[in-house]
């Protein structure tokens, strides 16, 4: 009793895990991990330069699990920590999960077998939303859009060339990749502080020959953690134009990368430039992405200059609309009274948030003369933004 768990040294899956000031919640990711009904893993923990008891914490789980292997690096950010972890793989598959995280007992084992059933380099999985303030978990339906995926299994983007990039999300948590398909595209995360799964994912989803689906929800993300970087969006303001031009100049050198993948990639990159807006918390931040996307990457991209039937989403595309006729000033207001609307159309799903609606009506009246505004109180606005309308809005399933 108490001595090291022992197992197969065949290695089926290999779990890349970056670490970094999670010690509330790793001790939970950990176990939910090394339960997996797939006993033939191995978890690769690379310490991102943590600063809290994580690394003490990993050390203790290496000892008692041969599965855990844990490795340390000064702090370069997730991405970083990914390809470290990616370099000492040995499993036939590789999936990347977050420290934050827990996930169903037979994630891996339905993943790996979907996976060779199909012959797959690629496997992705549903996904549920839980709220780190009240524990409350949400089902989402944006990390395997059911409505996107062809009839055949396995598919690729020749059988859906327009929703390639739609079906799911960018995050590297919900799939599960064949280690050799990486190694022969050379795919690695970017450097970057923020949006560094966006050019891997994009990249692997584009190359990929075999994608298959498990559409039940076998992940648990954790919304709102302190520790994460949502709250720190103005200090990597760049990143996300970062990480979309590079996934654009890879791409558009490929003969395959036509006008149908191009659609697919401009919708997902119009929803990531407004996302990146929203959260941003300081004014003049705000104004430079919002003169960097109007003035070079909407065209850039081939975002505008199209018909409303080009874009999956028609709040996006009245966005657009409305970001191409206004300065970024008038465009923030826009965009403050248009969520309202929407919060009001949600109706029983916003039960929930009930108070923090309440909240953001209260904060409306008090700013109902924006029209004339000052930086200052447009400021006001962005420093609200980004905390109470995106809560509201992910609670409410956006």
């Amino acid at each position: 009793m108490g001595g090291r768990i022992a197992v197969d040294t065949q290695r089926k899956v290999s779990v890349i895990m970056p670490v970094y000031n999670v010690e509330d919640y790793l001790e939970q990711c950990l176990d939910s991990v090394l339960a997996q009904t797939l006993r033939e893993i191995e978890v690769i923990c690379v310490d991102d330069g943590s600063t809290d008891g994580s690394g003490v914490i990993l050390e203790k789980y290496q000892e008692k699990d041969e599965r855990v292997r844990v490795f340390h690096q000064q702090n370069q950010f997730a991405g970083c920590a990914r390809n470290l972890g990616l370099k000492h793989a040995s499993g036939k598959y590789v999936i990347f999960w977050d420290s934050d995280d827990f996930f169903d007992r037979d994630a891996l084992k339905k993943l790996y077998e979907k996976c060779e059933e199909d012959q797959a380099q690629i496997g992705v999985c549903g996904a549920n939303r839980m709220d780190n303030a009240s524990g409350l978990v949400y089902p989402s339906g944006f990390y395997v859009v059911k409505k996107m995926l062809p009839d055949v299994r396995p598919f690729s983007k020749k059988d859906i060339p327009q929703f390639l990039f739609n079906f799911t999300t960018n995050v590297p948590w919900n799939k599960m990749f064949l280690r050799e398909f990486l190694l022969e595209h050379q795919l690695e995360f970017q450097p970057l502080r923020q949006a560094n799964d966006v050019y891997f994912s994009m990249t692997a989803l584009f190359f990929c020959e075999r994608i298959t689906v498990v559409p039940e929800a076998l992940v648990t993300y954790r919304m709102d953690n302190t520790s994460s970087l949502t709250g720190k969006a103005s200090e990597s303001r760049f990143c996300t134009a970062q990480a979309y031009e590079a996934v654009w100049e890879r791409l558009s050198r490929e003969p395959e990368f036509d006008a149908a993948v191009r659609r697919s990639f401009a919708n997902r990159a119009l929803d990531a430039l407004l996302y990146s807006l929203r959260t941003q918390w300081n004014i003049q931040v705000y104004q430079e992405l919002f003169e960097l996307y109007k003035g070079r990457l909407l065209e850039e991209f081939d975002i505008s200059g199209h018909e409303a039937e080009f874009y999956y989403s028609e709040q996006n595309y009245a966005d657009l609309q409305q970001m191409l006729l206004w300065d970024s000033q008038s465009f923030l207001l826009y965009d403050f009274r248009s969520y309202e609307r929407r919060f009001k159309n949600i109706g029983g799903k916003l039960a929930l948030a009930k108070n923090e609606l309440a909240e953001l009506k209260k904060e409306n009246k008090r700013l109902k003369k924006l029209e004339e505004s000052s930086s200052y109180k447009i400021g006001k606005i962005l420093l609200y933004l980004p905390g109470k309308l995106k809560q509201i809005w992910k609670r409410a399933g956006r």
